[in-house]
């Protein structure tokens, strides 16, 4: 259980301060848009998979694994359903669907984006 309330999230999604506003569309005709406050992400990573568990040597093969898919953090509760795939946010006018979902427990959700070109 959250010990934060929704209002308490708001604080980390302010889009006055760092977070944005996205117009989320449900697949579910009976949901009306809405605009949601959220982190947006469209940075890259890249992760060396031997970093911490491998040997010498495969720390030294240089392994990795990059991700540069966008993401958007938001509340679980802002969301019908937590979220499903295909469902679309639109932000800073680019139109993205959801790939995938990642909920922390805490209340919040992070959604994997795909551009929708």
């Amino acid at each position: 259980m959250p010990v934060e309330t929704d209002n308490d999230l708001l604080i980390f999604l302010n889009p006055d301060e760092f977070g944005v506003e996205a117009s989320y569309v449900s697949r579910d005709p009976a949901v009306e848009p809405k605009d949601i406050p959220g982190q947006f992400d469209d940075e890259g990573s890249n992760l060396n998979p031997n970093r911490w568990n491998g040997t010498q040597f495969q720390m030294q093969m240089g392994a990795s694994v990059t991700s540069s898919g966008p993401t958007f953090l938001c509340r679980t509760s802002d969301l019908n359903k937590g979220g499903r795939k295909g469902e679309k946010l639109t932000i800073k006018g680019q139109e993205y669907r959801i790939e995938d979902k990642r909920p922390d427990g805490t209340g919040l959700t992070l959604l994997l984006l795909m551009a929708n070109d």
